[in-house]
């Protein structure tokens, strides 16, 4: 019990300590590597079909969920008694959050664009969001950025939470592991194949699908955290992002992605979102927010240090229901 209770914050400390390694085997680029060679596999026997996307996506799963235990068994033998496992579930969960790695991606932007390169602005900001930003200005490259913070909160830190939170009250710090790489992996292979043009419209239907079922419940979320964030944050507004999130949750093409943003639009009084371009196709999403289309350096600050917040209340929220359970 004590040991499933702490795999959350012992999660997040080691993400702030060491950050997301880049190197090309971290696991999440090997599990890629391992989805692409499966989407390669069945589009050979079976086509661009729906089918062949769900078997992908089970042989893509199964695997990867067989690993995640291998390691915890490997761990449990090198690291004897209660806290074999959980080391292991630790270094799981902290392979599939990402907050450091969202804020530095953000502060690297957000000094571009003080220092007046625009230029270099751009290409940061294309690392993270997938619309053309070659024709982006100044503001538009910040708003991307802060609309990137803020659905990856909940793709890349409040989603883990959750779902390691629900294994770990199933089934200890084993489903805990698997819970939290379940997600990471179902969101990754949205990422690759949830495309909606001719390569991937039937083939990405159910990984799409599955990521819209795994981000439910923590989409919802984190209209809450946000709005707690934005209490403590200077700048913020906690009403204007309750009531623009709320009013404004379903303007997205995705059921989840809007939530955040809209909170987030609230909590710092900007509109976000709206007519973009992808590969040069126009993308004419409605805007999301009432406030202003100027973002600035201190929005973004205040963006970043949002999500921060939000990300340790989200853990800290986790905690306390698993205090509760267990």
């Amino acid at each position: 019990m004590e040991a499933s209770i702490w795999l959350l914050p012992m999660a997040l400390g080691l993400d702030l300590l060491l950050g997301d390694p880049r190197v090309a085997w971290h696991p999440v680029c090997l599990i890629a590597m391992w989805c692409r060679t499966m989407e390669k596999l069945w589009k050979c026997w079976l086509g661009k079909t729906f089918w062949a996307g769900c078997c992908a996506w089970i042989c893509s799963s199964v695997p990867v969920l067989t690993l995640t235990l291998g390691f915890l068994w490997i761990v449990s033998l090198l690291v004897p008694g209660e806290w074999g496992v959980g080391w292991g579930a630790v270094v799981v969960i902290y392979m599939c959050m990402a907050p450091r790695s969202l804020a530095e991606h953000g502060w690297r932007v957000m000094k571009a664009n003080q220092a007046g390169n625009l230029t270099e602005a751009r290409q940061c900001v294309s690392m993270i969001v997938g619309r053309d930003t070659a024709t982006l200005d100044r503001h538009g490259v910040l708003r991307a950025c802060i609309e990137s913070v803020a659905e990856n909160l909940t793709d890349g830190v409040i989603s883990t939470i959750v779902w390691a939170s629900i294994g770990i009250v199933l089934a200890g710090p084993e489903g805990g592991a698997l819970g939290a790489m379940f997600h990471r992996t179902s969101n990754l292979m949205d990422a690759l194949w949830g495309k909606k043009n001719d390569e991937y419209r039937y083939f990405g239907t159910w990984a799409a699908r599955m990521d819209d079922v795994l981000n439910w419940l923590p989409a919802r979320l984190s209209l809450i955290l946000i709005a707690l964030a934005a209490v403590i944050v200077p700048g913020c507004s906690p009403s204007k992002a309750l009531r623009i999130g709320w009013k404004y949750r379903y303007e997205h093409a995705s059921p989840n992605s809007a939530w955040s943003e809209a909170a987030f639009a609230g909590a710092l009084n900007l509109k976000l979102s709206g007519p973009i371009s992808y590969k040069g196709v126009p993308a004419p999403y409605p805007y999301i927010g009432e406030g202003s289309l100027q973002a600035t350096a201190l929005d973004l600050r205040r963006a970043i240090i949002l999500m921060g917040v939000a990300s340790f209340l989200a853990v800290a929220s986790g905690v306390c229901l698993l205090c509760l359970i267990l």
